[in-house]
């Protein structure tokens, strides 16, 4: 009798566990890099959003803040390098959406702007991120990388990142 009890509790438990939003933050790192003739073992550290309903991922979003002095910053071209110049803040991300009926890779640009970002193209920086060797094991062929350019001066001044899709928990990261 006790044993049908819990396994009846454990049966309900995960059937309630699949009826809400959940959202996590974390890390992502890429372990070294190659370009051309050089190699390095810096670490390219990605933080990570993720918004989920019950299990299952809705959306995935990975954000560098781009850094000029990064040995990683040989991966843009020499146009996707004046981002440098022309913004206060260059953040690359990599968006994932599983269904984009419940959050798009559009739902995630509005929210960028509302902290004052604009979104520019990266496809070089973007082909060497998913050549990475790590690439494979966080399956970034289904992401879509993209630059974003905080220019300034700016009304939003602050170092965080702030996300909030409907339905889910205000998101907010330091970047």
């Amino acid at each position: 009798m006790k044993t049908g009890f819990l396994l009846l509790l454990a049966v309900a438990g995960c059937a309630s566990y699949k009826t809400y939003n959940q959202t996590t933050t974390g890390r992502v790192v890429f372990r070294g890099g190659i370009y051309q003739k050089d190699s390095w073992d810096n670490s390219l550290k990605f933080k990570r959003m993720s918004w989920y309903h019950g299990m299952t991922l809705y959306y995935d979003a990975l954000f560098w803040k781009a850094d000029p002095a990064s040995p990683f910053s040989q991966w843009f071209s020499p146009s996707e390098k004046e981002f440098f110049t022309k913004c206060d803040s260059l953040l690359v991300t990599a968006g994932y959406s599983a269904d984009p009926a419940k959050i798009s890779h559009v739902n995630f640009r509005e929210q960028m702007k509302l902290n004052g970002y604009d979104d520019v193209v990266l496809n070089t920086f973007a082909s060497y991120l998913k050549s990475h060797p790590s690439a494979s094991d966080w399956r970034l062929q289904n992401y879509k990388i993209m630059g974003y350019c905080k220019r300034s001066p700016t009304r939003l001044e602050t170092k965080n990142l702030a996300i909030n899709f409907p339905s889910f928990q205000h998101l907010e990261i330091e970047l």
